[in-house]
Formats: C-alpha cells, structure tokens, sequence
C-alpha cells in the first residue's frame, strides 16, 4: 500500500512560502543572523526533515530545486518591492542577502536583467 502523500503541491508551495518569509523576517528580528544568507538546511530544519527529502519534496511539488524555488520566489517579492519604489538596496536588505552583490546576481541570473534594467524598464511601460 502506498503511503500517503504529506502535502498537495498547493500546500507545499503555501507552507514553503510561510517558511521563506518567517526565515527572511526572522534575519531582521535577529540582526546576528543578517551575516548568513537564508539556507536551505533552515528551510529544511523548519520541515523538520533533512536536506534530502526537502529536495525530493520540493522536486515532487515544484518541479525545481530547493535553491531555485528560493531564488524565483526571492526574485517575485523583489521585482514587487522595485515596482513599489523601492530602491535595489534596500529590496537586497528586506530580502535578507548578506551583501547587495549577491541580490544582484541572483536577480540577473533569475530575471536576465539587472534590478536598474528592470526598474527602468518598468519605468518606461
């Protein structure tokens, strides 16, 4: 008999979430914590399974890694805050990246443009 499954994809994905926010929201409560990015074996730890089935689960729901899940959904509050006026800056604090750097490349590597080319080109819609 098969066992069941622990989560639907859409309960995955809004439990992901909740944990996503309560790690970033937590690195501003705890200002120690802003020295280290959000990790996966935190979100994990939050499931209160390992790296591994976190992995497998997030492959299962979501069809991507747990790194790549981070990065798009990471990605999705940032263009909203750039859209809202937020500066690339303060969105790379709010999101809790170590250095605006990191927030940087993850953006390009995410969006294929920088957070000044997209601000720009929303500008202009």
């Amino acid at each position: 008999m098969a066992k069941p499954k622990r989560f639907t994809a859409k309960q995955f994905t809004q439990q992901l979430d909740q944990v996503i926010d309560s790690l970033i929201e937590g690195k501003h409560v705890r200002p120690a914590l802003i020295q280290t990015d959000v990790q996966i074996r935190d979100i994990a730890q939050a499931f209160a399974v390992n790296s591994a089935t976190l992995r497998r689960w997030c492959q299962e729901h979501t069809a991507l890694s747990p790194r790549q899940y981070l990065a798009i959904y990471r990605m999705g509050q940032a263009k909203y805050l750039l859209r809202m006026g937020l500066k690339p800056s303060k969105v790379s604090q709010r999101l809790a990246f170590t250095e605006h750097k990191n927030f940087s490349s993850v953006f390009k590597r995410t969006t294929n443009n920088t957070p000044s080319q997209f601000i720009q080109n929303h500008n202009n819609q």
